[in-house]
């Protein structure tokens, strides 16, 4: 019972855009885990371009990095596994929505031979959801790679 008066109080101790921010991602991150796992991520982010507004927001690089770890922190707290990609998808789409470029990055590594692949976001060249180090251990693509890119010789 001590971890929910603990867990209620640092909720308590947010703002109220940052509740906001924090129940709007946790709203949405179930239903964008829905989106990619029925259209894919191509056709998912499609979809989700046709529904941008054109609102300039005036936010300073720390106010940008609070929503990506309130992003990352509603997504510890849903009932169903947020992978990395769902989240950065989300994070990338809720900045965008408040006009602020952001580059959804997606990269693989070797791993005693298994390939591994993670997804983040960029803002000004930073990850903000991730460990800033994160380009260098995850190779970024330049941009999403064609499905027959993927051909077996």
């Amino acid at each position: 019972m001590n971890h929910l008066y603990t867990k209620l109080a640092k909720f308590n101790a947010l703002s109220w855009p940052e509740r906001r921010t924090l129940l709007v991602a946790m709203a949405w991150l179930p239903l964008f885990c829905f989106g990619l796992d029925i259209l894919g991520l191509r056709r998912f982010q499609d979809w989700l371009q046709h529904d941008r507004p054109s609102v300039d927001s005036a936010l300073s690089q720390d106010e940008i990095i609070r929503i990506a770890t309130l992003v990352n922190i509603a997504a510890r707290h849903v009932p169903f596994p947020a992978t990395c990609l769902t989240r950065s998808l989300l994070l990338h789409w809720m900045l965008q929505r408040r006009g602020i470029a952001s580059e959804l990055r997606i990269g693989v590594r070797m791993n005693q031979g298994a390939l591994d692949a993670h997804a983040w976001v960029e803002y000004a060249g930073i990850p903000i959801n991730d460990r800033s180090d994160v380009g260098k251990q995850f190779e970024p693509f330049a941009e999403l790679l064609p499905r027959g890119a993927f051909r077996s010789p």
